[in-house]
């Protein structure tokens, strides 16, 4: 647990964690630097261990944690959440019973003190509480994080070989999950039962850090998914969407090495337009199988509209296009 000024909120991650109802465990708490008291007003407990990180930083914490962590099994946790009382149990249980998972997260359950959790907050929540088995998680790897950083369980060694946790300009969980995805590990989620309450609030750091932002998440996708196509000897794609998530990922992936040849969109407006110096396919809300004759390779799916792509996945599913061999959604 990476700690820079607790507050308020500290105290209550700490006790849900050593009150777990698997009591085999060391809470290792990594004080980052805190300026305020939080730490020491914390209940003194043989379980729990404060170290100091000599560097400044969430992702030198986290490695010096793994670095002073002494059980086979690592679980993250950040010090404003919650963990219900059987977290660490049945996410044990998974792990125990599923060999092929490597990394293991959990249903969440959003929630804030000062407002409503509502709007894209709310349907993210949704969105990665349906996301549980690892075929499932593999098939939306590149939308979004299906694994809540602070949900994350995993053997130590798989940590180690990935090599940790790294310094870059985008989120420190998805470039590792980015990292894992590509070197073949699996991701599940025991299903049926909330494991974390994950608190919402306006200074929550994925809220204010650049990092974390819109812009960098993308790019860190477009790194790794580029990786992704040309380990596969794919140098090309087209891409689903030509407003500003397509045109941003179109960005990237030229920077990545990957030419994207052209766009598809729905809209009619777009008709014998270009972008980028290259074509834009109209198809229409309703295309036909003959409409979608003109993705002659890779198609990346790049709408954020919510819903649209599920509607987008349907029909190029029933136009006889294989998720992840013919498309990806990837937005």
């Amino acid at each position: 647990m990476p700690v820079h000024n607790g507050g308020r909120y500290l105290q209550a991650a700490v006790e849900s964690i050593l009150s777990q109802s698997h009591t085999k465990l060391e809470l290792i708490l990594v004080d980052d630097h805190s300026t305020d008291n939080a730490i020491a007003g914390i209940k003194v407990d043989s379980r729990l261990r404060v170290i100091k990180c000599p560097a400044k930083g969430i992702v030198p914490a986290l490695n010096e944690g793994i670095a002073h962590a002494k059980y086979p099994i690592v679980a993250r946790m950040d010090a404003d959440d919650i963990a219900l009382p059987k977290r660490l149990e049945v996410q044990l249980d998974l792990l125990e019973r599923r060999p092929d998972a490597d990394i293991v997260g959990a249903q969440v359950e959003l929630f804030s003190e000062e407002s409503e959790v509502a709007g894209g907050y709310r349907r993210y929540q949704d969105w990665i509480n349906q996301r549980i088995d690892s075929d499932d998680i593999a098939r939306n790897f590149w939308i979004e994080s299906c694994i809540p950083h602070p949900t994350a369980m995993m053997r130590r060694d798989v940590l180690l070989q990935l090599g940790g946790y790294r310094n870059s300009p985008w989120p420190e969980d998805y470039d590792l999950w980015c990292r894992a995805h590509l070197m073949g590990y699996k991701f599940a989620k025991p299903e049926g039962q909330i494991l974390l309450k994950w608190r919402d609030y306006p200074s929550r750091t994925s809220r204010i850090e650049a990092r974390y932002s819109t812009k960098q998440f993308l790019r860190c996708k477009a790194r790794y998914l580029s990786e992704f196509l040309l380990r596969d000897g794919i140098k090309e794609c087209m891409i689903w969407g030509s407003g500003p998530t397509g045109s941003k990922l179109h960005n990237y992936l030229t920077d990545y090495g990957i030419n994207v040849t052209a766009f598809i969109d729905v809209n009619p407006k777009l008709v014998g337009r270009r972008k980028y110096e290259k074509p834009i396919h109209v198809v229409g809300t309703s295309p036909s199988v003959e409409d979608l004759t003109i993705i002659g390779s890779l198609c990346l799916v790049a709408v954020s509209f919510w819903g649209a792509r599920e509607k987008i996945t349907a029909t190029l599913i029933n136009a006889g296009y294989a998720e992840l061999t013919d498309f990806i959604v990837a937005a």
